[in-house]
């Protein structure tokens, strides 16, 4: 009977556990046909200095480590469950992490068998005894689209994009009805 208490407590703290997810770097689509909980998450990566990593909460708790976090501007585009999620903390290196505490400024929406763009991560630091950062979510539909249209086409053109961060935008069905 004591045995109950403790797979209990270990299968709680196995589903706290983060994924570590690395960006995709072939133009396929992992997402299979009609799978109505699965999205594309979307988001860049603008940085002045090499980050540790980023935890983003939601459905499925997920960390972007170093190797998609390098300095200059990137793409983090990733498979993950449809729902809420939230940029939670930003680890910049072993000694200094910004806890993101404004739920409605971090928070951005995956939806099902779409392309979620939810912004742009902009992070600028300055100093190391005295550290200062400036974190924005800044929306750059524009840029993300033609990130798509010319690192991942073929996923493109099987989904459609959609603005899931912070505030509104129609840019992309905009964009779509010029196509049709």
């Amino acid at each position: 009977m004591k045995a109950v208490p403790l797979i209990v407590c270990v299968l709680i703290f196995l589903s706290a556990c983060r994924s570590t997810v690395s960006t995709m770097k072939v133009d396929a689509d992992s997402i299979k046909p009609n799978n109505n909980n699965m999205g594309y998450l979307l988001m860049g990566v603008e940085t002045n200095n090499d980050l540790k990593h980023i935890d983003i909460d939601g459905p499925s708790s997920i960390r972007l480590t170093h190797a998609d976090l390098k300095k200059g501007t990137s793409y983090v585009l990733i498979p993950l469950l449809a729902g809420d999620y939230q940029l939670n903390n930003i680890q910049f290196n072993y000694y200094f992490k910004s806890r993101l505490k404004d739920q409605d400024v971090w928070q951005f929406e995956i939806k099902p068998e779409t392309i979620s763009y939810v912004g742009h991560l902009e992070v600028s630091t300055k100093g190391f005894y005295v550290f200062y950062s400036s974190i924005e979510l800044v929306n750059r539909s524009t840029e993300a689209l033609d990130f798509m249209l010319e690192d991942f086409p073929s996923i493109l053109e099987s989904r459609t994009m959609f603005y899931g961060g912070p505030g509104e935008d129609d840019y992309f069905q905009f964009i779509e009805s010029l196509g049709e």
